[in-house]
């Protein structure tokens, strides 16, 4: 039976993620893909021409399942300002909770193979940027509501946002997801609010 083109490219996004979790980015290659997938190395050639660019459309499917983002830095900044630092650090807790049980184990295993590839670095380095332009909306959307302790800037909460919804913690925990959450939202508020 022959598969659509989609239903291919989908397959192999899906296998490659998770050959890439379970036996990390640099030993799996694309012919294991491929081999794991039923396909042929061709057929994963023609949607992915790099290895690195099969991790970033594993990577972004998985980021991808989540609520409507708002990309315009002010507009979020304004849908956070009305409601209470709680409210703010409960949705960043279920949100950060979420990505990271959906994508957490795969960013780790590209972060482990930026230090040898240049492709996975440039990936690692916008998902940092990225996640600290998010971290510094949310900062400042905490700050506007006047319940942050007064001895942290803006820039110091983004960095404890940072730290506490990394990858990288969530991962040396290896907690499921509603413990994560449960416990990402109780330190934040003990952490920044007054």
């Amino acid at each position: 039976m022959l598969m659509s083109a989609e239903l291919t490219r989908t397959l192999v996004r899906d296998t490659a993620h998770r050959l890439f979790v379970a036996n990390g980015y640099g030993a799996t290659s694309v012919r294991d893909v491929a081999v794991a997938a039923g396909v042929s190395e061709e057929a994963v050639h023609t949607d992915f021409p790099t290895k690195a660019a099969l991790y970033r459309e594993a990577l972004n499917a998985a980021l991808a399942v989540r609520p409507e983002r708002v990309t315009d830095r002010a507009a979020a900044s304004a849908v956070f300002t009305p409601l209470r630092a709680t409210d703010i650090i409960e949705t960043t807790a279920a949100g950060a909770a979420s990505l990271l049980s959906r994508a957490g184990a795969l960013i780790m295993r590209g972060i482990e193979c930026a230090g040898t590839d240049p492709e996975m670095r440039r990936i690692a380095t916008e998902g940092e940027a990225a996640q600290r332009a998010t971290m510094k909306t949310l900062a400042s959307a905490l700050i506007a509501t006047g319940s942050v302790r007064p001895d942290f800037t803006a820039d110091e909460v983004a960095d404890i946002l940072v730290g506490l919804c990394s990858p990288h913690l969530h991962h040396l925990l290896g907690w499921p997801e509603h413990r994560y959450r449960y416990w990402l939202a109780s330190t934040m508020k003990a952490s920044l609010l007054r």
